[in-house]
């Protein structure tokens, strides 16, 4: 787990965002080593990347401004991304005979509070890489600015997450957020007004990690060690699903359709005891009947209310709203705005009992972040009419399992297990145009931008469907 925080500590400053040549040199030379030894990568591929190598050559032909819009499964996408785009994005043109002048890169946004919980180096790259911080919970006018600048004049293309934050699954897209398709129709209106003839292109891009059924035996037996965490054995019903295709004269993809479905079965009683644990600590008593998805509404809804108590705050939004302002208020207690080293001993003792509190209010809020995208539907899709889960949703959720039960103990994301080594696939979408959609944003702002959404969330389904149907 991570240490409790318990000391105010010096708010770092980012310096202003750039292109470092030894910033991305680093990120070149360092880049494959850390995908493989930190992120556990043995392989990463583009599924339909001749669309990426297209949109990339308008964009550096000046013929469009282009939005990387990727899904956030997995929560290091980012770092997933720079490589592609670094690396196998020029394989892929070469190969298609499109090679690139110079290097491809892109812009990230990021959460503002990336940079104060990771370490030294993160915080020196992001902004050296063109990096830029995004508040989710308060107006930062001169960020916004300098993003609206970036889109419209910058060399490379931007890249962000219109789901805001890490969703926990690859398959479904659970949630999205507006802003970026905000700055998209920013940008299509400030070429249209510097009377330039570039179109807007949000690409949709979604993240997978390829599975298959050779990999059963190393998710059951991470299983099992989750059982034993949790006091549980395998269900009567696991057991039995397990034991029927094994029979004699079973063919083999019988055999392994019943080993996935018995995985299943043991992955929803350790979803379920996941869910009482949480409860006991909680000190809920669900109502006689109350479905699993009624618990799991009231466990977020006490975890936030426990956080927002903490810190003083008012409960006001959605739960990722709340989840938002529970983690920038926590953040800015563990980072205040004055340095605490230069105050007196007891205003000192003060913040760093505020700092202390902050931390501990955040577990609850972490509990949320991760509990609020673990609705039962993704699993149990796979277990109707006596059928299996794909391995991918087996290894995902058992993931999620893992983390949830940390998050309980006081762990974050950044104690989120790689229990598998990984192959990734990016997997490109049709693209989307914004210029031609400015008449319908200028006479319904609210709903061109919904419109958008849309859009990209159809696009990222496509193109998950592509990755599945050709995995």
């Amino acid at each position: 787990m991570s240490a409790a925080i318990t000391v105010a500590r010096k708010r770092p400053r980012l310096a202003a965002p750039s292109l470092d040549r030894l910033a991305l040199a680093l990120v070149d030379a360092a880049g494959p080593l850390y995908a493989r030894w930190a992120l556990k990568m043995d392989s990463l591929s583009l599924v339909h990347g001749e669309r990426l190598v297209r949109g990339a050559h308008d964009f550096y032909a000046g013929r469009t401004r282009l939005i990387l819009a990727f899904r956030h499964p997995y929560g290091d996408e980012p770092q997933i991304l720079s490589l592609a785009m670094r690396r196998e994005l020029s394989r892929e043109a070469r190969a298609l005979g499109l090679p690139f002048s110079g290097r491809p890169h892109c812009l990230f946004l990021h959460g503002y509070e990336v940079p104060l919980w990771s370490g030294a180096l993160v915080r020196w790259l992001l902004p050296r890489t063109g990096s830029m911080p995004v508040y989710h919970v308060r107006m930062d006018g001169a960020g916004l600015r300098s993003i609206r600048r970036s889109l419209l004049d910058a060399a490379h293309p931007l890249a962000l997450a219109p789901e805001g934050q890490s969703s926990y699954r690859s398959e479904t897209v659970p949630r999205i957020e507006l802003g970026g398709f905000q700055m998209g129709f920013w940008c299509a209106e400030d070429i249209e007004a510097a009377g330039r003839p570039e179109n807007v292109v949000i690409l949709p891009i979604s993240v997978h990690e390829r599975h298959d059924d050779s990999e059963l035996p190393l998710l059951e037996a991470h299983c099992a060690k989750l059982e034993k965490s949790l006091g549980l054995s395998a269900t009567a019903e696991a057991a039995t699903a397990g034991k029927a295709a094994a029979a004699a004269h079973s063919p083999p993809a019988a055999v392994t359709a019943a080993r996935r479905r018995a995985l299943g079965l043991r992955l929803r009683a350790l979803d379920l005891a996941a869910l009482a644990a949480a409860e006991s600590y909680y000190e809920l008593r669900p109502l006689l009947g109350a479905s699993r998805e009624e618990r799991r509404l009231a466990l977020l809804e006490e975890a936030l209310r426990r956080g927002e108590s903490s810190l003083g705050l008012t409960a006001k939004g959605d739960f990722i709203e709340r989840v938002y302002r529970l983690r920038h208020e926590g953040w800015n207690r563990v980072f205040p705005e004055d340095d605490p080293s230069a105050l007196a001993s007891a205003p000192r003792a003060v913040a760093d009992r505020r700092a202390g509190e902050a931390w501990y209010a955040m577990r609850h809020m972490e509990l949320v972040d991760l509990g609020f995208y673990l609705d039962a539907a993704y699993l149990e899709e796979g277990l109707r009419d006596g059928k299996a889960p794909s391995a991918g949703r087996l290894s995902e959720t058992l993931h999620n399992l893992y983390d949830f039960v940390s998050r309980l103990g006081g762990g974050n994301i950044s104690d989120r297990p790689h229990l598998l080594r990984r192959r990734l696939a990016l997997a490109i979408g049709e693209p989307l145009e914004l210029r031609s959609r400015l008449p319908d944003y200028r006479a319904d702002r609210r709903g061109a931008l919904s419109a958008a959404a849309g859009d990209l969330v159809s696009a990222w389904n496509r193109s998950t469907k592509e990755f599945l149907d050709g995995n």
